[in-house]
């Protein structure tokens, strides 16, 4: 099928400007009658959307709720306006300087209670490391976050000390010096073991 081709699994209906429901493949696929009008189709409740004054994050929310391959969008009227596709959505979070810039990626875990992002970018700041992004993930069972922060500087060892000084569980760092390091230590190693 043209929209499986296309990686699309859902289209907007749409009479003259009003929108008037999303539909899926499987609805499509599943339809009892379709010698019939689609407007006279029972699936046609499913009305998810965002206005054009939302914030794309608004986008993001509604196609991870509801699993969309695309949203459609609207004016202030109510008249659509046209679709966001997820790849639309990749692109707006992978387009941002957070992802482009050079850098490091440090995450902590911590007990919800003791999140406070001020503090967090206070201890940084204190170590000339500006955050450029913050991401937070809550894990619910366990009642901790895990806060991934994207950093503008990649040698990140004296801001790793700050955070465990200050008992901030350290659980992953990503950044270009730390591989630098790896390699030359296992090179040192085999030149080490070579020498034995």
């Amino acid at each position: 099928m043209l929209m499986r081709d296309f990686n699309i699994y859902h289209l907007p209906v749409v009479h003259k400007d009003e929108y008037i429901a999303l539909i899926s493949e499987d609805d499509i696929l599943d339809w009892d009658s379709p010698e019939e009008n689609l407007g006279s189709a029972e699936f046609l409740k499913f009305r998810p959307a965002v206005f054009d004054h939302h914030h794309p994050i608004e986008a993001i929310k509604i196609a991870k709720e509801f699993k969309l391959s695309v949203i459609p969008v609207m004016d202030e009227e109510k008249n659509f306006l046209g679709c966001i596709t997820r790849e639309n959505l990749f692109n707006f979070i992978t387009d941002t300087n957070t992802f482009n810039q050079e850098g490091g990626v440090i995450i902590l875990r911590l007990k919800q209670i003791d999140y406070s992002l001020s503090e967090i970018t206070r201890l940084a700041e204190s170590n000339k490391v500006t955050i450029q992004g913050v991401l937070v993930r809550s894990d619910q069972e366990e009642g901790s976050l895990r806060i991934t922060l994207k950093t503008n500087r990649a040698d990140l060892q004296a801001l790793i000390s700050t955070y465990e000084r200050y008992d901030y569980i350290v659980e992953d760092v990503y950044n270009a010096l730390q591989g630098k390091e790896d390699i030359q230590q296992n090179y040192d190693l085999l030149m080490h073991y070579l020498n034995i």
